[in-house]
C-alpha cells in the first residue's frame, strides 16, 4: 500500500501534520502551531497512517522522505529539551491589534510565577504529612493501652 498513491490520497492537512511530525513535533507543538487540539492532531495523524499502511511517525516521515527525494532521508535530530524553562517563557509574539494573546485572564496567570507550578512532594509537605500519620498513631497507641483500664472499671462497676 506503500505507493505513491496513497500519498495522493492524504488530505492537505493530513500532509501538513505528517510534516510537522516528521521534524520531530509532539502532538501538543503541532496543535499548537496549527491552532487545533492535541485530539484533533492524533485523529489526522491516524488517518494518515492508515492511509500510508503505516503505524508511527518514522515510518511516514521515511516514505514521505522517499516519495519526494527518491531515497531515504533521516528525520531531523530531536531538538533539545530545557527543563528550566516554563510554559509562558516560550516567545510570544503580538497579535494584530497590538495585544498580547491570551488576555486579562492569561495575564494573570504568567503574574503567578512560581504559584502556578504545582507543588513538590518534599520539604514543609512532607513533614506536614508525616507528622499528621504519626499523631495519629500516637492517638491510637494511647487509646490501646487505655482501653484494659477502662474495661476493668466497668466490670468492677457491674
Amino acid at each position: 500500500m506503500n505507493s505513491p498513491s496513497s500519498i495522493d490520497s492524504l488530505t492537505p492537512r493530513e500532509l501538513e501534520i505528517l510534516r510537522f511530525a516528521a521534524s520531530r513535533l509532539g502532538d501538543k507543538e503541532i496543535a499548537q502551531e496549527l491552532n487545533l487540539s492535541p485530539r484533533t492532531v492524533q485523529n489526522h495523524l491516524h488517518r494518515a497512517y492508515e492511509k500510508l499502511g503505516v503505524s508511527n511517525r518514522i515510518q511516514a516521515a521515511r516514505l514521505l522522505s522517499d516519495h519526494y527525494s527518491g531515497e531515504s532521508i533521516a528525520m531531523s535530530p530531536p531538538l533539545p529539551i530545557k527543563a528550566d524553562r516554563g510554559v509562558s517563557e516560550a516567545p510570544v509574539g503580538l497579535l494584530e491589534d497590538g495585544k498580547a494573546p491570551g488576555g486579562a485572564l492569561y495575564q494573570r496567570y504568567i503574574a503567578l510565577n512560581e504559584w502556578r507550578r504545582p507543588r513538590k512532594m518534599g520539604g514543609s509537605v512532607l513533614w506536614l504529612i508525616l507528622l499528621w500519620a504519626l499523631a495519629w498513631l500516637m492517638i491510637a497507641v494511647v487509646g490501646a493501652s487505655l482501653i484494659n483500664p477502662v474495661l476493668e472499671m466497668i466490670h468492677s462497676l457491674a
